[in-house]
């Protein structure tokens, strides 16, 4: 089971009435973006207002605040549709017809059983502030792990204009990058199944290196000796960077082999 509570959100869990516990047995395969359109401090007081029956389980400020109202175990109403069998259609909460442009509905489900919400702060109109960006797709990651998500544009991340196209049409709103939010994505993921080089920007060798303007690493420092020295080496761009240990203050640099 995926971790309740986001560990860099800040928790104001609101009145029960305006989620509900679990998920009806379902597994979540979606996140909704929405636009707030008011204030971060606007959103926690609607959302606890017992008369008003609405969440979204996450909303991002434009200066990088993530705040979270509802587990994500459990089933927030920033998405309800409800699934007319008899003429197979799809109804609003405000009792419109819609036709949703998202192609993985699944009737009769209520979306929110599968889907978790994000709000942003701000109006439609609004650019995103990079602070608000970065949150968000840190915001993302993490749901991803918990969810085991894989973001594909309007299929795993949707916007709420693509479930309601008639009350919530400008939702939420023309400025999100869908596609380089779903492509840095995979660039982190992927970055994160390497083993990454440690770089150590405190240590001699480096330091001499960006002196000497020798490019960037292409090792991890290593250890070797010469008769019953010990030495630390280390290969740059233009070329290899080496110190006795202990005599900090007299690194020596030589050039790469011819071919290497």
């Amino acid at each position: 089971m995926a971790t309740d509570w986001c560990p860099f959100a800040t928790q104001k869990q609101i009145n029960a009435n305006n989620f509900m516990k679990g998920r009806n047995n379902r597994q979540v395969k979606a996140v909704v973006l929405h636009i707030a359109a008011g204030t971060l401090a606007g959103v926690f007081p609607t959302f606890n207002d017992p008369n008003r029956g609405a969440s979204a389980h996450f909303c991002i400020g434009k200066k990088g605040e993530v705040e979270q109202y509802v587990s994500v175990n459990d089933t927030a109403y920033g998405n309800g549709l409800k699934w007319d069998a008899t003429k197979k259609q799809w109804i609003c909460p405000h009792n419109n017809v819609v036709t949703p442009s998202w192609q993985d509905l699944t009737p009769p489900d209520n979306p929110n059983w599968y889907t978790v919400s994000i709000e942003h702060e701000g109006m439609p109109a609004d650019p995103w502030t990079p602070e608000m960006y970065d949150a968000n797709l840190r915001l993302l990651l993490w749901l991803a792990d918990q969810f085991n998500l894989t973001y594909s544009a309007h299929h795993t991340l949707v916007g709420h204009s693509e479930i309601d196209p008639i009350d919530k049409s400008n939702c939420p709103g023309p400025n999100v990058e869908w596609d380089r939010m779903v492509t840095e994505i995979a660039t982190f993921n992927a970055a994160g199944k390497l083993k990454w080089m440690p770089i150590n920007t405190d240590g001699a060798l480096y330091k001499f290196a960006l002196a000497q303007n020798l490019g960037y690493p292409q090792t991890d420092e290593y250890p070797f000796t010469v008769g019953a020295d010990s030495y630390i080496g280390q290969v740059y761009n233009l070329g290899i960077v080496f110190v006795k240990k202990g005599d900090w203050n007299n690194v020596q640099w030589t050039k790469k082999p011819a071919g290497t």
